[in-house]
Order: structure tokens, then sequence, then C-alpha cells
């Protein structure tokens, strides 16, 4: 089986602080997002929406220098 990893990409995220619905306009799909406090909301390079779970996001990403 081959094996593949994830292409460093740059994202912009901010932890909320209080639940916020996302339409299926603002997503890569069309589904509702619901994201509640504590989670991360990021948008990719795409300018898509993407709720992540802190466990997730902290596993997945790092804060960039400036």
């Amino acid at each position: 089986m081959a094996r593949f990893k994830t292409k460093p990409t740059v994202i912009e995220a901010f932890q909320v602080s209080e639940r916020i619905v996302i339409p299926p306009t603002e997503t890569f799909c069309q589904h509702i997002f619901v994201v509640y406090p504590g989670d991360y909301l990021c948008t990719d390079d795409q300018g898509f929406k993407v709720p992540s779970r802190p466990e997730v996001f902290e596993k997945l990403h790092e804060p960039m220098a400036e």
C-alpha cells in the first residue's frame, strides 16, 4: 500500500468563543457546519471555511512566524 503525507499549506484560523453556523455557500460541501465554543474555524487557501476540533487542529497545525 502506498503512503502519503499532506502538502504544506498555509491557513488562517481562530478559536471561536460562541456557536457559529456556516452555510453551505461558504464551505467546500453542501452541508451546514456548526462550530462550537473552543473549536477552531479555519479558512483554507481557496477561501473555504472548515471547523476543527481543538485536539485535531493542534495535532495538524502549528503557528507561523509573521
